[in-house]
């Protein structure tokens, strides 16, 4: 690997991350929120851009997504967001039919896996709370429901 680049595999695609030194990878083994590209002091980085447009659902409607910022951590509360998009007709027709059991089969499943790697390091990190918290419920077995797909949506709207 070239010193000061990082290719980090970020859901459907490839994102070249800058990184200033190696040191900088071995000291930033944790998650943070922190930027993937040198900023000046009070500059933010540029919204990720996401890679898909939503399609609407029956019961949810159009999944929008919120302004995600390019750092680490916004692209993979992004990816999580357009791999639920992928799922959400689906998630639609099983939770009204499935039981916790059946559900949490599925959730277990290879299609959910993108969505549970990208979820991962959002858990520590608080600017995700929301949709960390979001994510959980409405892919658990006993609290799976419109209403809980319904606040997925509204996080991944707010990019929170």
């Amino acid at each position: 690997m070239e010193a000061g680049k990082l290719r980090v595999l970020a859901g459907r695609g490839v994102v070249a991350v800058g990184v200033t030194t190696l040191a900088a990878l071995a000291a930033g083994c944790g998650h943070s929120s922190s930027s993937t590209t040198s900023l000046a002091p009070g500059q933010t980085p540029p919204p990720a851009t996401p890679t898909m447009t939503p399609s609407a659902v029956p019961v949810l409607g159009k999944l929008t997504f919120g302004t995600f910022p390019s750092t680490s951590d916004g692209i993979s509360a992004l990816s999580l967001c357009e791999d639920w998009a992928e799922l959400r007709a689906q998630y639609v027709a099983r939770v009204g039919k499935g039981t916790p059991y059946e559900l949490e089969q599925w959730f277990s499943s290879s299609a959910w896996q993108p969505a549970f790697n990208a979820s991962g390091p959002l858990r520590t990190d608080p600017n995700y709370s929301e949709l960390n918290t979001a994510f959980g419920l409405a892919t658990t077995g006993e609290s799976a429901s419109i209403a809980e797909a319904k606040l997925l949506d509204k996080a991944c709207a707010a990019a929170d």
